[in-house]
């Protein structure tokens, strides 16, 4: 199994939208901290010895040790569980925006075409 890097977590606050192959959720849009609440409500339904220890999967993480293919050993620390999300394409990168000046200078050269020179408003 490959780990591959173009994933990146998402933040509890932002948005998803998934219009088909969705689960637990009701509505297509939702935020990814309802996602997780929804998934640890879940979870904690299913499990006979539910506590606050638990909640760690869905925040802060577990105690943990983890076997990594390094073959450095047992490493410790925590484990915990997050959406990722990976963009289909690159996103492109948005064109430089004229500030407001910009746009009443070239306004006021449009207006006045007998001069070639600019207004400063």
């Amino acid at each position: 199994m490959t780990h591959d890097r173009r994933f990146t977590p998402l933040n509890d606050d932002e948005v998803l939208y998934v219009p088909s192959g969705g689960i637990l959720m009701s509505n297509p849009t939702f935020k990814v901290a309802e996602f997780l609440d929804s998934l640890a409500q879940l979870v904690s339904d299913r499990e006979a010895e539910w506590s606050e220890d638990h909640e760690g999967w869905f925040a802060d993480g577990v105690d943990c040790q983890v076997m990594r293919l390094t073959g450095a050993g047992w490493q410790h620390g925590n484990v915990r569980i997050r959406l990722e999300f990976m963009p289909s394409k690159e996103p492109e990168s948005l064109p430089e925006r004229s500030t407001s000046r910009d746009r009443v200078r070239l306004r006021a050269k449009t207006v006045s075409s007998d001069t070639d020179e600019y207004i400063d408003l």
